[in-house]
């Protein structure tokens, strides 16, 4: 079964949350991929804080991450949004893997 199809719970994107050492009231997560292995960096803040994510009273949560192979972040993501991303780089790695020598 490719990874695509694995369960998203697998995706952990609560745990390990730290304080963005640069953004007052900011927070970043660095996720490892225990499936691929690839990192992504993730941050959300609030807003003004100059972060492509944000945390407004009333609003959903947004978030800025940065997926390996792009030369910028991407930013105003929902977690279940870089769930999907990170399922589809799963399938994409795995797909790449099977055409390596």
């Amino acid at each position: 079964m490719g990874t695509a199809h694995m369960d998203s719970s697998m995706t952990d994107l609560i745990s390990g949350w730290v304080q963005h050492p640069c953004v007052t009231g900011g927070w970043h997560l660095e996720y490892v991929d225990p499936v691929a292995g690839f990192n992504i960096s993730i941050v959300t803040g609030p807003k003004g804080s100059g972060l492509m994510g944000t945390i407004a009273p009333g609003q959903p949560t947004t978030y800025e991450a940065w997926f390996p192979g792009l030369s910028n972040p991407t930013g105003y993501l929902t977690l279940d949004e870089i769930r999907g991303i990170i399922m589809y780089l799963r399938e994409k790695y795995r797909d790449d893997a099977m055409y390596r020598d």
